[in-house]
């Protein structure tokens, strides 16, 4: 600050701090926006309505709502979700008992569970189905990547088609709303910690499920 002016001089830190405080503001409300009505039908003015900010305030930092969907999603991060979800898959041939794969039990699952932590609004995004962009098959692949693995694990396990249609029908269900509870836990916390408490809590729900589904034991 410039004493005798009582003035932030032009290197000082303060207005830097501000400038970065409304970036991550405008991009936060963006994550929320483009999660919830989809790239097509998100306004600018949604977003600047959530941020607290007028519109023409998020055109000091983006050029326009597509710069500001870039600097939130990426294909790298969109490849990294589908990377990491296929090694916490392939753990599952190699377990007798599911219930302990949990982020406390897993290197596959903490390698996922912090991937979705740092990546916050990325995933919320391509798990809400990115609509209207590139990324809209994310959340599709997601779900019909577990589906093929979890019907590969029971006709190995079995032998033959070892899944009925009713049962088809229903791990598709499952998986469809184990990618909602994800993004519903991201979209309602932003500290790591209460985002890993609840997965914690779905997890332990959802591998006692599938284990007696997919992996019941002896008959």
């Amino acid at each position: 600050m410039d004493e005798r002016s009582g003035h932030f001089a032009r290197g000082d830190r303060m207005p830097q701090k501000l400038k970065d405080e409304v970036r991550d503001r405008i991009v936060e409300a963006a994550g929320t926006v483009f999660a919830e009505q989809g790239f097509t039908a998100a306004r600018l003015a949604d977003v600047a309505e959530r941020a607290g900010i007028s519109t023409g305030n998020i055109y000091k930092y983006f050029e326009d709502k597509e710069a500001l969907f870039n600097a939130i999603v990426t294909a790298p991060i969109a490849a990294r979700l589908l990377r990491l979800l296929r090694a916490r898959l392939r753990e599952f041939e190699r377990l007798d008992r599911w219930e302990g794969a949990t982020a406390s039990g897993s290197e596959a699952a903490r390698a996922l569970l912090s991937f979705w932590i740092d990546h916050r609004l990325a995933v919320l995004i391509l798990l809400r189905g990115g609509r209207g962009t590139r990324f809209e098959r994310v959340r599709t692949m997601m779900i019909n990547e577990m589906e093929r693995l979890a019907s590969a694990y029971a006709e190995k396990r079995e032998g033959g088609d070892a899944l009925s249609p009713p049962a088809r029908f229903v791990l598709h269900k499952v998986f469809a709303r184990t990618v909602d509870m994800i993004a519903d836990i991201l979209e309602a916390h932003q500290d790591p910690q209460a985002i890993q408490q609840a997965v914690a809590v779905f997890w332990r729900y959802q591998l006692a499920g599938l284990q007696a589904l997919l992996n019941p034991g002896p008959r």
